[in-house]
């Protein structure tokens, strides 16, 4: 594997019109955020927990507590499909709720998840009863472990930890309806919620984090999106919590600290109900949280939207002649239930739009536990097929199969990761 920093100048170079050599993963990504295009339309790493235990045949109640079977299982099967990018991820909403004592449901078959019937705090009264969070409970050791190792994997801009976002934090210990009810009604309370998850909750994690040795640290905020709160009450609500986390980060941890992430995301289910001007008002919204400059759709309900305004906002909002990076999901849901040929005519739909003039990126924003591999395998073949550049006139000429691919029991044989994954097995 290449030095990812030499990788990521050489897809600076190449994006800038110095297209010498072939490009590698990273700098192939790097060409597109950074410059026009690299030579292909890059493939991000998706998330992919769930459905990477599922592949590797994993039991829930060991994947999810060893920090170096859950990284090493998502490295190999990210590696098996061949994704551009890699991205570690667990069930992030989960470890500070959990480390402060929430009731948990466990499974043999699935992540853990709050039990809603019980929730952390019902009242006022809860936050000084509760008092900050120990990072030596729960599974926050695991946690911080598993940010420490992927921190340590050479994976440039890639290695990061992962934390639960503020308003995310909240949705966990009390419910979205109550927390809403907060946002609009008792804002004094709803100060207090935000001022206890971000430091008693979130910052002590941040903390084990940056002591191991993690500089950089993302957090998820999916109850964020939109519709669950308006643009507005993001701009309001979950900006300002994102813009202290990261100065208090900067500051005490040395450490670059990016929550709200997809704070905002237009996920609009009802395709009747989709409407460009909020659309737009949510794309704009969601920059603000973001690390580069981009287009982001991730969670909604892609597979019908109209792309045509995703490529209208990127060129309208772009810079010296040139479009936002697109940064585009293929729904988790669709890639699941979908046919090969349903997800190569939309693979091929969305370069015809978007792809042309460069700067897009795909991603698959949650891979469902049961999706069949060979739907992911055939996404990741038709994006690199009909996405070499320059992008051929007629997208249709080019027949696009399933292709051939090698069970993961048989491709794992001599794989790095190999004895941990048949030892967990066991």
């Amino acid at each position: 594997m290449a030095h990812p920093m030499l990788e990521m100048v050489h897809g600076l170079l190449y994006g800038k019109g110095l297209r010498i050599g072939r490009l590698g993963p990273t700098g192939r990504v790097i060409a597109a955020l950074m410059g026009t295009r690299g030579d292909i339309v890059p493939f991000m790493g998706p998330q992919i927990h769930d459905h990477a235990m599922t592949v590797a045949a994993l039991p829930a109640r060991r994947y999810y507590y060893d920090a170096r079977l859950l990284v090493d299982t998502q490295m190999a099967v990210m590696r098996w499909y061949g994704f551009d990018t890699p991205l570690i991820t667990t069930d992030t909403y989960n470890f500070e709720i959990e480390g402060l004592g929430a009731k948990m449901v466990y499974s043999d078959y699935a992540m853990p998840t709050v039990d809603s019937s019980q929730p952390l705090i019902r009242e006022r009264s809860d936050l000084d009863r509760l008092g900050p969070l120990d990072p030596t409970k729960g599974r926050v050791p695991m946690g911080v472990e598993a940010a420490r190792l992927t921190s340590k994997m050479g994976l440039g801009p890639f290695s990061n930890g992962l934390f639960c976002s503020p308003f995310s934090f909240i949705c966990q210990a009390m419910g979205y309806p109550k927390a809403i009810r907060a946002l609009r009604r008792d804002p004094a309370f709803a100060r207090e919620l935000f001022d206890f998850a971000e430091n008693k909750a979130i910052f002590p994690y941040l903390k084990a984090q940056a002591a191991a040795g993690v500089k950089r640290s993302i957090g998820a905020d999916a109850w964020a999106a939109f519709p669950n709160l308006t643009p507005d009450m993001v701009e309001e609500w979950v900006v300002p919590s994102a813009q202290r986390l990261a100065a208090r980060g900067k500051k005490e941890l040395k450490m670059t600290v990016m929550a709200g992430q997809v704070a905002a995301d237009y996920c609009e289910e009802d395709p009747a109900k989709f409407d460009k001007e909020i659309m737009f008002r949510c794309l704009d919204v969601v920059r603000k949280t973001l690390v580069i400059d981009m287009a982001a759709a991730v969670m909604g309900r892609t597979q019908d939207w109209n792309m045509e305004w995703m490529q209208e906002y990127a060129v309208s909002r772009g810079r010296r002649g040139h479009k936002l990076p697109i940064y585009v999901a293929l729904n988790g849901r669709f890639v699941r239930d979908s046919s090969p040929q349903q997800i190569v005519s939309k693979v091929r739909e969305w370069i015809d739009i978007m792809g042309r003039d460069g700067r897009l990126l795909f991603f698959i924003a949650n891979v469902p536990a049961d999706a069949p591999p060979v739907n992911i395998h055939t996404a990741l073949h038709a994006v690199h097929t009909l996405g070499v550049y320059p992008i051929v006139g007629d997208l249709s000429s080019i027949d696009i199969e399933p292709p051939s691919f090698q069970p993961f029991h048989e491709w794992l044989r001599g794989q790095p990761e190999e004895d941990t994954i048949l030892k967990a097995r066991e």
